[in-house]
């Protein structure tokens, strides 16, 4: 089943605490709920009345995404359609489908971000993509010296 979009979570009100959850930390649903009213282009203030936080901690959530825009990726804004081989996602910030991963996370951060700061966090997560494909590389040619020495 389809995940919903932020305009179908949100279209009826922001999410709910109950009252021993006043005090806790943000939960993604309630960050998702602030990048949806920054998409509608809603104040800060008014973010924060409708979500019952203080406006400071719709700024302080906004600049902290600014600063690390891998924070957004974190928060499930798209989802894999079809099958995996195809590599075809949904933006569930506008709906629209996008071919390949790394060109979906592109495409939803230049929602809530300056071209170049898309730019400088997409380097940054191909150079980290490129290390960790390198070191797979290498631990795969230790195990293989490795089998054939004990295969004599």
């Amino acid at each position: 089943m389809p995940r919903p979009t932020l305009d179908d979570c949100f279209r009826s009100g922001p999410p709910r605490r109950s009252p021993e959850e006043y005090h806790g930390w943000m939960t993604a649903e309630e960050c998702r709920f602030i990048l949806w009213g920054l998409k509608e282009r809603w104040s800060a203030a008014r973010i924060g009345r409708a979500l019952g936080v203080n406006e400071a901690t719709v700024r302080r959530f906004r600049s902290s995404f600014w600063g690390d825009p891998e924070r957004l990726l974190e928060l499930s804004l798209f989802e894999m359609v079809g099958r995996a081989k195809d590599q075809e996602f949904k933006c569930l910030v506008c709906e629209e489908k996008v071919e390949t991963k790394s060109k979906t996370e592109r495409h939803v951060l230049s929602h809530f971000l300056e071209e170049a700061a898309v730019k400088y966090a997409m380097e940054g997560r191909e150079e980290k993509a490129m290390k960790e494909e390198e070191e797979e590389d290498a631990l795969d040619w230790l195990q293989q010296t490795l089998d054939v020495r004990e295969s004599r």
